[in-house]
C-alpha cells in the first residue's frame, strides 16, 4: 500500500525536478524574462515540484500518525525508522527550497531522494519480511 505510493511520488518528484531544471535552463538562455511561455512553463513545473513534495510530506506524516506499522513493518526498529523518516522529511524540505532558489541543483537532489526512498523501503521490507 504505502510502498508503491511513496515510491511513485518519489519518481514523480524526480521527473518534475529534472523537467524544472531543463525549463530553468531555457529560461536562463532567454535572459530570465518575467513573462512569456517559458516563464509560465517554469512556474508550472515549479508548482508541480512543490505540490508533489507536499504530497510526500503528508504521506510520511500521515503514515506515522495513524499506522506506523504499515510504514515501518512489525519488526523494523522504531528508532531507526524515525531517524529514516526524519532524513526523508529533511530531504523533501531541501528539495522544496532548491526548487525555489537553486533549480540547477535539483536533478541531483531529486535523484538522491528517490534512492533514499527506495533504500528505506527495501530495508523496511527486508527487516519486516
Amino acid at each position: 500500500m504505502l510502498e508503491p505510493k511513496l515510491l511513485q511520488l518519489a519518481y514523480e518528484l524526480e521527473w518534475l525536478g529534472v523537467e524544472l531544471e531543463y525549463v530553468g535552463q531555457k529560461h536562463a538562455h532567454q535572459g530570465f524574462p518575467n513573462a512569456g511561455a517559458t516563464w509560465a512553463a517554469f512556474l508550472e513545473k515549479q508548482r508541480g515540484v512543490l505540490i508533489t513534495a507536499d504530497k510526500i510530506e503528508r504521506e510520511l506524516k500521515t503514515s506515522v500518525r495513524f499506522n506506523p506499522t504499515a510504514l515501518v513493518g512489525v519488526d523494523f526498529p522504531l528508532q531507526e525508522a524515525l531517524e529514516a523518516l526524519t532524513e526523508l522529511l529533511a530531504a523533501v524540505e531541501d528539495i522544496k527550497q532548491t526548487a525555489i532558489v537553486a533549480v540547477h541543483s535539483l536533478p541531483t537532489k531529486v535523484r538522491a531522494f528517490t534512492r533514499m526512498v527506495s533504500s528505506y523501503l527495501d530495508t523496511a521490507s527486508t527487516t519486516s519480511g
